[in-house]
């Protein structure tokens, strides 16, 4: 069993770069003419160079849904806390995210069909990273001497920051 504090926040610091990773996700693919024009909002183009994609605000909606399924997530998560505590919260979060997310969530994401497909499914992959994002912070700074509480926070802070910074 590990007991040192910056085992245990070297843990939460590279989840924290995932999540970040995940929060800036669309960044990387609303840009290449395959999204564009699989994703179109009107006629499509015969050449593939003209695709526009979705409009500004279904884009925005898509974008948007990530985040959203995560507010809600960390919404459920004070009530899972509540029931189990928050190293059990954070071990039946990390097993939502190792199932619904990984099964359902992503595979929903990528047989997208539509717009609501891609939704619905970023919507879930937000919910299950919403639940731990919630908690990891709470369980460091309970574990953590009062010295270095504020610095091991805010490492994984930083970290979520670095991972959106880099997908971006």
């Amino acid at each position: 069993m590990i007991g040192n504090i910056y085992a245990i926040a070297a843990v939460a610091i590279i989840g924290g770069g995932l999540f970040g990773f995940d929060i800036s996700s669309m960044s990387a693919i609303i840009s290449i003419p395959q999204y564009k024009c699989y994703f179109q909002s009107g006629p499509i183009p015969d050449d593939p160079s003209e695709c526009t994609g979705p409009s500004a605000d279904v884009q925005g909606g898509i974008t948007a849904a990530m985040p959203g399924g995560s507010w809600l997530g960390a919404l459920c998560s004070g009530y899972i806390s509540d029931l189990f505590g928050r190293k059990k919260a954070i071990m039946i979060g990390a097993v939502i995210c190792l199932t619904i997310r990984r099964w359902i969530g992503s595979t929903i994401i990528c047989a997208a069909q539509n717009v609501p497909m891609l939704v619905v499914g970023r919507i879930i992959n937000g919910f299950c990273v919403g639940i731990c994002s919630a908690q990891v912070p709470v369980y460091i700074s309970e574990l953590a001497p009062p010295s270095k509480r504020g610095r091991l926070v805010g490492a994984q802070q930083w970290a979520i920051t670095w991972g959106i910074m880099i997908m971006f």
